[in-house]
């Protein structure tokens, strides 16, 4: 089934608002067994929307269209819908009753121009929204089925939950045939992974792809109508190649699998020259404690931990670079590490989830301190 997203709107063009709407989309279906195979976005022009509509159209079987349902003289999608698939604009009695209802039950009067979000392209079926005055619809042209969504995420969201993809899914009756199995590194760059995975060719339906996110790389292996074995086979052969920088797998981001391990322990965090960034990485575990310091020792063997049970401590920078200790149950395991990268931020992130790598390792019962390629130890306790 090829899926294409077409997302709407001048503001986000302009890059004054980010498309989060269709990136979250595009993760949601790829997790259901469809990978989209284009995104595109537009302006408030209507010319272009019917053009782009009907390119879309065109090609695939599911178009996922996002905004431009407002009320306002520069919500133009519905028109570019109506105009593009010649069913021309229709007042949808039920919907403006249901606006209407709406605002009653809030004690104010239905503004004028709401009755624009009723007016819908002629034969469309309707998709609910139980918490906004523009609903969704969908239109039939040829082969493709389009699904037209508001652009506010809290109800973009949920009309994509409970009306769409019950839709996708009886449009793509049994079972997709796409599987994809998620893997995680850290402390080894994407050109090393690609040099290491790409020599030889995966088996016939499965690729590998890569996503950096700093500071992680995820690989994706991908099976299009691949059988099990084949798709178990192609992990064997990845997991071989990235063990030594595997810090997690599946759906759920790494630092949160970690935190997973701890269960209840609590754990202590007194940050230097990370700034926050480990706090940001574990702030959802609940027995967490955590402090700043600009006075922390740049020297690992007179950087203290803090009085815990369980703590991570990560010192200031100095020549050598920066000192990350672990205490656990009275042991100390320590290793100083020199990052480079243009990002100051960028750079705390590395650090930080450094420092949770050793936490990851002590948890599992394996070395303290890992093997990374893309950063250097000067020293270590």
């Amino acid at each position: 089934m090829r899926i294409e997203i077409i997302s709407t709107g001048d503001e986000i063009v302009t890059g004054l608002v980010v498309d989060t709407n269709a990136a979250w989309l595009s993760a949601l279906l790829l997790e259901q067994g469809w990978q989209v195979r284009r995104r595109v976005t537009v302006g408030d022009n209507l010319n272009d929307l019917k053009a782009v509509l009907q390119e879309s159209a065109a090609r695939a079987e599911v178009v996922l269209v996002c905004g431009g349902l407002g009320p306002t003289a520069d919500d133009l999608t519905a028109q570019a819908a109506a105009e593009a698939f010649d069913q021309p604009l229709t007042l949808f009695p039920d919907w403006l009753a249901t606006i209407e209802a709406r605002y009653a039950s809030r004690g104010r009067p239905m503004p004028a121009s709401n009755a624009k979000q009723a007016w819908l392209p002629q034969g469309c079926e309707i998709l609910d929204n139980p918490v906004g005055t523009a609903c969704g619809f969908l239109v039939q042209a040829g082969q493709s089925r389009l699904f037209f969504t508001p652009g506010v995420p809290f109800e973009f969201k949920q009309m994509v939950r409970e009306q769409i993809l019950p839709h996708l899914k009886a449009l793509a009756g049994a079972e997709s045939d796409t599987e994809l199995r998620r893997f995680y590194t850290f402390g080894v760059s994407e050109s090393a992974l690609s040099d290491m995975l790409d020599a030889a060719p995966w088996p016939a339906g499965i690729e590998l792809g890569y996503r950096s996110s700093m500071p992680l790389i995820e690989l994706k292996l991908i099976g299009h109508g691949a059988s099990t074995a084949d798709m178990d086979a192609a992990e064997a052969r990845l997991l071989t190649a990235i063990e030594p920088w595997l810090v997690g797998r599946g759906d759920e981001e790494p630092a949160r699998q970690i935190l997973d391990l701890l269960g209840e322990r609590a754990l202590t965090l007194l940050e230097g020259e990370s700034r926050g960034a480990l706090l940001a990485m574990c702030h959802e575990h609940p027995a967490l404690a955590a402090g700043f310091s600009h006075t922390l020792s740049d020297d690992l063997m007179q950087l203290a931990a803090p009085a815990a049970p369980l703590s991570l401590t990560l010192g200031r920078a100095g020549p050598d670079g920066v000192p990350l200790l672990l205490c656990a149950d009275g042991q100390l395991h320590g290793q100083t590490l020199k990052v480079s990268h243009p990002d100051p931020d960028s750079g705390r992130r590395i650090l930080a989830f450094a420092a949770l790598d050793m936490l990851r390792r002590h948890l599992l019962g394996l070395p303290v301190l890992g093997d990374y390629r893309t950063l250097a130890r000067t020293a270590s306790r």
